[in-house]
Parts: structure tokens; sequence; C-alpha cells
């Protein structure tokens, strides 16, 4: 009886395992990627503190722009996001998004290290709309606290399953941020980085696990 109860767990752990499936993509190759690179927003691989990365700016003020950078053939229903990212000037908004299904239809989670230790620092929203209408999801069910540095690298991982997000700043066990309705809209896509109105960003360590 106990040898037929390990075989079983055995065979329901390899079951689970191989419906999972690890997608690295620490070396980005842009042939691969969708990533913004006109009208004032640019990217290049490049150093950010020691670190390779790639990095975002654009040239220009406008509080309504969202861009994503993305691998072309990756299908992101349900899975963990693991990702360092960092804001160049202290007053950036950087972040990921998933279930990316085009450059204006995408769930995002973005950070706000100005606003860290605030209820502003963390927040989600679905986008729909050519223009990045983040103050339509400014209640605090939307967002929440979390200690982050100003001009470093700091660590994200962000489980999505169903309509549950689940987000950890730093290898904290503990998560920073619980949000249990996902837009149902959503249903898969890619994956990546995002970038909102911001001077320039840097990500690094994109790993992407598909359940």
């Amino acid at each position: 009886m106990k040898i037929l109860f390990f075989v079983l767990v055995v065979m329901a752990t390899s079951i689970a395992s191989a419906q999972q499936k690890i997608h690295n993509y620490i070396n980005v190759k842009p042939e691969e990627w969708i990533i913004p690179n006109s009208g004032g927003v640019s990217y290049e691989l490049s150093i950010y503190q020691g670190s390779k990365a790639l990095i975002i700016k654009k040239n220009f003020n406008n509080y309504k722009l969202g861009c994503v950078a993305y691998p072309k053939t990756l299908n992101f229903k349900d899975g963990e996001i693991e990702l360092d990212m960092a804001s160049t000037t202290g007053n950036d908004f950087v972040g990921l998004a998933f279930r990316i299904q085009g450059p204006h239809r995408y769930e995002t989670l973005y950070f706000r290290p100005a606003s860290s230790g605030t209820i502003n620092a963390i927040q989600y929203m679905p986008e729909k709309k050519d223009d990045f209408n983040w103050w339509d999801y400014e209640a605090d069910k939307y967002q929440a606290k979390a200690k982050l540095p100003a001009t470093t690298w700091f660590h994200i991982k962000a489980v999505v399953k169903g309509q549950t997000l689940t987000v950890y700043v730093d290898r904290d066990p503990k998560p920073a941020m619980v949000y249990t309705a996902l837009d149902p809209e959503f249903k898969s896509g890619s994956a990546g980085f995002w970038f909102g109105n911001s001077a320039a960003c840097a990500y690094k360590n994109l790993i992407i696990k598909t359940y």
C-alpha cells in the first residue's frame, strides 16, 4: 500500500511538472521581441549599475503614455513572472505586463519608487485604450504599499492564477499585494516589461513560468 501511494505521488508530481514550462528571457533578443522604438520612445541593451539590462527611455513628457515590451511567441495564461527592474531617476513608473494582446491591450502591474511606503507604491490596472488611463484605477483596491528603492534594482515576483494576482517584492515571503478581480476580458497573451511616463527604466533577469 505504501509503495502504491509513493508511486501515485511521483506520478502526480511528474504530471504537474510536465504541465509547467519555464521561459528564460535573461538574454533579450530584440528580433524575437516587440519593443517600442519610435515616436520618441527608444531602447538599448546596455549596462545599468553593473548589470546587463534592457533600458527603455523617452525624450518627451506624456502622462498618458504606457508601453509594453514582450516576446512575440509567448503564450501566458497563468503562471509566475519574475524579474528585476529599476527606475533610473527615482521618479519613474516601471513595471511588468501580462496577458498582452497588443500595444494597448494588456494587464499591468507597475511601481512608483517616488511613492515608496505609501498606498501608491504599487498599482494594478487593465489597459484597453490608446491612452494609458491610470486615473480610472486610483481607488485603493487597485493599489498597495511597498518599500521600493529610488534608483537601484529591486526584484518582483508576480503569481497569476485565474483572476488572482499575488505580488512579492524583493523576495519577501509575505505578499505586498493580493488582488482577486483581474479583468475577465484578458484570458491569455504574452508577458514582459511595462514602461510608463518615465525618463528611462531598466529591466533584467526575466523568467516566466507558465502553468
